[in-house]
């Protein structure tokens, strides 16, 4: 477990005895709940920070700002939440020249204005070091909607079919910078099924699924040859002359590169979301969805993370993914 998780699994522990009861969902999910009575508002931020996230002088200034509010309207699509208005946080390194840090905000206000965010406030500092963003938003859940199909990480089942939209692989090197958070497939996936758990990927479709089935007290099996593969990772398949991975806990498994780029990269910010089978016999067969949705996979009763390989081979893998 790295530094970020131990941390973060130690600052649960410290505010989690303390927070008051209209708190429904603290730290630990995608976004925290807070019951105001009326309405569900939901809240998530993210940091990002020049030489980890992106590369300030590689990549477009736009783009920079663009991703500090995506990933966070991807925590949103995780809850189910409707975008309501965000605080920006720029800590802008003291050589920035003024254009540069307009162009970036820019590109932040573009997606806001896509999502209907309202930009409310926010702080300025300046400082020797890297350029470092951080977005919090807020969302609600509809008034319409039962408070009951509210999203979460914790409330998977066995039996329960994994869901995916979009592609998956070498996401860093191609689509981090301009995905389009999953608001649109959530908003209709809330409205009309029943979902009992879901996340966004970030870390790694691994990682992630791995902390639903973990939170859920469940397990999760995943059928290697049904994960969709974006053009990137078959491109970096072809690049690799057909390098392969090896996986498994007590017993190894090669897999191509491509195949475990999408199981391991991260940054893919694509929605998982766990149904009962008949729900996603549904879903599927929905001509309406606004995106790609695939069956990858299954939650188990068993507590661990297994994988599938085109010869029906069941192996024990270790979830890793992206480490900040």
């Amino acid at each position: 477990m790295s530094i970020e998780h131990e941390f973060i699994d130690w600052v649960k522990h410290l505010c989690d005895p303390v927070s008051p009861k209209r708190v429904l969902l603290g730290i630990g999910d995608d976004a925290a709940v807070v019951d105001h009575g009326d309405h569900l508002t939901v809240i998530s931020t993210d940091l990002l920070a020049d030489q980890v996230h992106f590369i300030l002088g590689e990549t477009p200034n736009h783009l920079i700002g663009r991703k500090a509010l995506a990933v966070n309207l991807s925590d949103l699509a995780a809850m189910a939440a409707e975008p309501v208005s965000a605080v920006v946080s720029l800590l802008l390194p003291r050589s920035m020249e003024l254009e540069q840090a307009q162009e970036i905000f820019v590109g932040l206000k573009e997606l806001a204005d896509q999502f209907s965010v309202a930009i409310v406030g926010g702080d300025t500092n300046c400082h020797d070091g890297p350029l470092v963003i951080n977005c919090a938003v807020t969302g609600v859940v509809p008034q319409d909607r039962d408070v009951a199909n509210t999203w979460n990480m914790s409330a998977a089942k066995p039996g329960d079919v994994v869901l995916v939209s979009g592609y998956f692989g070498n996401s860093i090197a191609a689509r981090h910078l301009t995905f389009e958070p999953r608001i649109e497939l959530a908003r209709y996936l809330a409205k009309n099924y029943a979902i009992h758990a879901a996340t966004d990927i970030t870390d790694s479709l691994a990682i992630d699924l791995a902390a639903v089935a973990k939170k859920s007290g469940c397990g999760v099996k995943v059928i290697l040859a049904d994960i969709p593969l974006s053009e990137s990772a078959k491109t970096l398949e072809k690049s690799r002359a057909g390098a392969t991975a090896t996986i498994g806990v007590d017993k190894e498994l090669q897999i191509p590169a491509s195949v475990a780029s999408a199981l391991f990269d991260g940054e893919d910010f694509e929605l998982a979301v766990a149904v009962d089978p008949r729900v996603a016999e549904k879903i599927l067969a929905d001509e309406q969805l606004p995106c790609l949705l695939t069956c990858i996979g299954a939650v188990t009763s068993s507590p661990v993370f297994e994988v599938v390989d085109a010869d029906e081979q069941v192996v024990e893998i270790f979830p890793r993914g992206y480490e900040h």
